[in-house]
């Protein structure tokens, strides 16, 4: 018996080497994200493993208490119907109502849930040694705040009084890929539109300028259902996204949606008068 218990101990250890090295390479070869379920299922696999050599290598006598003492376990989470209940002596149309005792596990999870609940309101509310949700959403608030200061100390600041066009390469991406995250949503692939207006037309709801796409973006149109990104997004992001939006210009995206709001003429495009001075142009601002 010795000798057939070292046979199998050995050959579990086998088992489980074997068992361990293809889920260590797909752990090296797949994303963070799927190192939980991996993780997870090796150690599922490891007990599982286990328990099934355990169960090969006892001995017949120790095989039966185990499946004694497990039979009793599901007998308490599960009672088995019996009739010897108490007769309620009720009887409806040949049905006879018994008055059944409280399942085990059910009386056990109710006080569990008691024991649980004093020990939330000693822990949170009387000791207050762990902080509330509110007080975590605070801390986690100050703390964005902060990266969010630290980033635009970083960045440096911008003159919104005097926004120009971004015509960096990097920049004008760095603004397309935030674009893709935050705006496509409502505006569509590369701006042509769907909630929100076609941003490639020379038509605007909010004026077409930088500086109106800019502070567009920053203050949203809440009546519309556009939210202000100023807590999202840095002065410089602000600035590449209007950038790349400007860029989306006379682009024409099939499946485009129809003009909206007005004509949008950029003084520096209009000519001058017979006085020298620009001629008017209609300007108003967009909803991103």
């Amino acid at each position: 018996m010795t000798h057939v218990r070292g046979r199998s101990v050995r050959l579990l250890i086998m088992t489980a080497v074997l068992t361990c090295l293809p889920l260590q390479e797909s752990l090296a070869e797949s994303g963070s994200s799927g190192h939980g379920a991996l993780l997870f299922t090796s150690i599922l696999t490891l007990v599982l493993v286990a328990i099934i050599f355990f169960l090969l290598v006892l001995p017949d006598e120790d095989r039966k208490a185990l499946g004694v003492g497990l039979s009793k376990a599901l007998a308490f989470f599960v009672p088995r119907a019996t009739d010897r209940a108490m007769d309620s002596e009720h009887e409806y149309d040949g049905i006879r109502e018994l008055d059944n005792g409280i399942p085990p596990w059910f009386t056990t999870l109710f006080v569990a849930t008691i024991v649980f609940g004093a020990a939330y309101m000693l822990v949170y509310h009387v000791l207050e040694s762990a902080p509330l949700m509110i007080d975590e959403y605070r801390e986690e608030m100050a703390v964005a705040d902060l990266q969010r200061r630290i980033t635009i100390a970083a960045e440096g600041s911008i003159d919104e009084n005097a926004l120009t066009v971004v015509e960096d390469g990097e920049a004008l991406q760095r603004g397309a890929d935030e674009y893709a995250k935050y705006c496509v949503s409502c505006h569509g692939p590369m701006g042509r539109g769907l909630v929100g207006p076609n941003l490639t037309d020379n038509y605007w709801v909010h004026g077409g300028g930088v500086r109106d796409v800019y502070f567009t973006i920053k203050k949203g149109v809440p009546e519309k259902g556009m939210i202000s990104w100023e807590l999202v997004f840095t002065p410089r992001q602000m600035q590449e996204i209007a950038s790349f939006v400007l860029s989306l210009q006379g682009t024409n995206p099939l499946n485009g949606k129809k003009p909206e709001g007005e004509l949008y003429i950029d003084a520096e495009d209009v000519p001058p008068d017979a006085t020298g001075s620009p001629a008017d142009s209609s300007s108003t601002t967009t909803t991103l």
